[in-house]
């Protein structure tokens, strides 16, 4: 938010009744702040500095920013969850009461720098304590939710932000993913406005997320007697009708009936609520196979045989779901029962299933740090590259510009210097014009020896004319230049509309040697669009073509200039 610089509309002191009333508004919001900092932050007496400041964004976006003796305690957004406005506190607060946001999370020290430069924090980066993450490890944090950002094991704030989803789609994920939004960070134009003083440091004593064994143990003991009751209250005259509850300390599944029946119910308890219906049975049979990578399911080797009977059973004996054919051989779940089901209720995730759920979250896991590490080093290897435009010598110059046989590359100023030299050396300069002699003659095919004096400018276009333009790009990776004939192209937008779909093409990448892949995936991540790329276009010799989906100039024009540094010149809307 305030990585870029802003324009500030002035500072203005703030009334005596509208400092009561912040500070109101501030203790409700944060019962933890104690009585001396909020007179710090908001000083009452008379003639003690408090102002207030609105700034204008790069984004276009007004904020309020609030300050004592020319430092930022507090300033004011809008929550895009509730619509309301929210009081917001800065780093130089945070460091007064570092506990001040209930949620906090800690990062490496190395991804402080990605932070700063735009990127957002992913969950493979959260530093965590010992354990297995479990759905209770990250259980009280909602969507849209503000946090403390730290550093290591530094209790101390370097920055706050937002969470993007609550703690259940963090487990869900695997955790990957995008995780928090910075809104404010150490070093940022917020804090530049500041004293500018440093981060102090003192160790995070207390435990932020639950991953302690022993109280996991103890839960699951809890939901184990409980499940026992349940199941001592059940009608047995109906037993043979019901779905056996899976055993929650079984460490492995007795049957396909058994793995069926546990993936159906968890997707009930966890995720039912979030699907959209009517919902194809053959895409809910997809959700079940992804549900636990590296478990296959296999309906020939259950009692049903066919996911269609599996579903009739879960309609007709646990009335869990309500099934119709929307089309004629086309099945689908129209409805979830979820309320007032005992066997839902009764339902715990055994022990095989957890264990299956935590390996896979700790593959996906590595692979995307592994990803995330990866891309990230090789955006940070990129630099674009030094672009000099050369003229490439001929016989018909040679003897004029003083080279010798062979090919030369000489910059345009240097033309001109070594035509000058040529004229002078050989008295040929009358008045600020040329006299035209048998070497000279040669570069005009129009005139002949009775025309004796031309301009500078002339003589010069016509050496130009006479030579072949090329272009030399020197990357940092590259211990040799590459040099490429005619002028170099920039990088070509068009948005085209086919077939009713509008999408845009982006040509010339690979002239300037931009990793494609990455481009595409960060266009996917940033405009939440499709991103993919062609095979070479040879009627226009562009080399390999990106397509997005969509009207994408302005978003990828941004991307170019603020991510891979290309200037505006080398960037070309059609």
């Amino acid at each position: 938010m305030f990585r870029k610089d802003f324009k500030s509309k002035g500072h203005t002191q703030v009334k005596s009744s509208d400092r009561k009333k912040l500070r109101q508004q501030i203790q409700q919001i944060y019962p933890t702040l104690n009585d001396d900092i909020l007179s710090l932050i908001i000083p009452t007496g008379k003639g003690e500095d408090f102002t207030s400041c609105k700034l204008l964004l790069s984004t276009g976006d007004e904020i309020l920013v609030y300050s004592t003796n020319k430092i930022p305690w507090f300033f004011i957004i809008e929550d895009n969850k509730s619509k309301t406005e929210r009081i917001l506190p800065t780093v130089y607060l945070l460091w007064k009461c570092p506990d001040l946001l209930t949620l906090k999370f800690h990062t490496h020290k190395h991804v402080f720098n990605k932070l700063m430069n735009g990127a957002d924090l992913m969950l493979p980066g959260l530093i965590l304590p010992p354990g297995c993450v479990t759905l209770q490890t990250f259980r009280h944090v909602q969507r849209d939710e503000f946090c403390s950002i730290c550093l290591d094991d530094n209790r101390y704030p370097i920055g706050i932000g937002q969470t993007t989803m609550d703690g259940d789609d963090m487990y869900m994920s695997g955790m990957k993913g995008r995780g928090i939004i910075p809104l404010h960070l150490y070093q940022d134009a917020l804090w530049n406005i500041g004293p500018r003083t440093e981060i102090p440091y003192e160790k995070e004593q207390r435990q932020l997320f639950i991953t302690d064994r022993e109280k996991i143990n103890e839960n699951v003991e809890q939901a184990c007697a409980q499940a026992s009751d349940n199941i001592n209250t059940l009608n047995l005259n109906e037993e043979a009708n019901l779905v056996p509850i899976p055993n929650e300390l079984s460490d492995h599944p007795e049957s396909m009936d058994e793995i069926l029946n546990t993936i159906f119910f968890y997707l009930c308890q966890r995720k039912a609520k979030t699907y959209e219906l009517p919902l194809l049975a053959s895409h809910f049979y997809t959700i079940m196979q992804d549900c636990v990578p590296g478990l296959t399911l296999d309906l020939k080797l259950s009692s049903y045989k066919k996911f269609s009977k599996f579903l009739q059973h879960q309609q007709e004996i646990n009335n869990l779901i309500s099934i119709d054919e929307i089309k004629p051989g086309v099945l689908a779940i129209t409805s979830f029962n979820l309320t007032n089901n005992e066997q839902l209720d009764s339902f715990r995730t055994p022990l095989w299933l957890k264990n299956y759920l935590t390996k896979a979250s700790d593959v996906a896991a590595a692979a995307a740090a592994a990803s995330v590490t990866e891309s990230e080093f090789s955006n940070t290897k990129y630099t674009f590259p030094v672009i000099t435009e050369l003229w490439k010598t001929n016989s018909r110059v040679n003897e004029l510009l003083g080279c010798s046989s062979s090919t030369h590359y000489l910059r345009a100023d240097e033309v001109r210097q070594a035509v000058r030299s040529y004229v002078i050396r050989n008295n040929l300069n009358s008045d600020k014009q040329v006299k035209l002699d048998s070497i000279l003659i040669r570069l005009f095919k129009t005139k002949d020896e009775s025309t004796m004096l031309i301009g500078w400018n002339e003589v010069n276009n016509a050496v130009f004319d006479a030579m072949s333009p090329c272009t030399e790009l020197s990357f940092v990776h590259l211990e040799q230049p590459i040099r490429i004939n005619g002028h170099i192209q920039p990088i070509e937008l068009e948005c085209i509309d086919r077939n009713r779909k509008r999408q845009t093409f982006i040509r010339y990448l690979d002239t300037y040697q931009i990793n494609l892949n990455e481009l595409c995936k960060r266009i996917r991540q940033g405009a939440s669009v499709s991103a993919v790329i062609n095979d070479t276009d040879e009627t226009k010799r562009t080399g390999r073509v990106v397509m997005a989906q969509g009207n994408q100039n302005s978003f990828i024009t941004r991307l170019l200039k603020d991510d891979y540094g290309v200037p505006s010149k080398y960037i070309k809307e059609i």
